[in-house]
């Protein structure tokens, strides 16, 4: 907008602070208030012109991506592994396969691969390995003793036979 377009539109706003301070003054207001009660009308309106006509940016707007174990990861696991009627629900499984395939790619070993399922049930036991198999039912007793287990894994990305 150019200078000579905002001139209307200020005026307005002038008139409008001035009319509602005007009429609370007549009625029995005193003038402080009054002042003030205007300049809440030119605020208003300066906030509304800004809201409503204001430009799209130049540029679209782009999100940080989350790295893991960053604060916001580990309140939406600490929210998933929040049991309900004591079993946890497929959001926290999720979470905690997650956690798995990432520790256990450092030892050579995929979740997905069918061939590689053998050796990480015999790497982490049954009772871990049917969290991380997806059982229908998970406890979080069962929840805990597999993290256990993923923690205690060398971080050396050996491989294991």
């Amino acid at each position: 907008m150019t200078p000579r377009e905002l001139i209307r539109p200020a005026l307005a706003t002038l008139v409008a602070a001035g009319a509602v301070g005007g009429a609370l003054w007549f009625f029995g207001l005193t003038w402080p208030f009054a002042v003030a009660a205007g300049a809440l009308v030119i605020a208003g309106v300066v906030a509304w012109t800004a809201h409503n006509g204001s430009e799209p940016a130049l540029y679209p707007v782009v999100r940080a991506e989350q790295r893991p174990g960053t604060r916001s990861e580990l309140v939406q696991t600490a929210w998933a592994l929040r049991p309900r009627h004591g079993e946890i629900g497929d959001a926290g499984i999720k979470r905690v396969r997650a956690f798995a395939r990432r520790r256990l790619a450092r030892n050579g070993w995929d979740l997905d691969d069918a061939a590689a399922a053998p050796a990480i049930r015999r790497a982490v036991g049954d009772r871990a390995w049917s969290v991380l198999a997806g059982a229908n039912t998970t406890r979080m007793t069962d929840v805990e003793h597999c993290l256990d287990v993923l923690e205690a894994f060398e971080t050396t990305g050996e491989q294991h036979p």
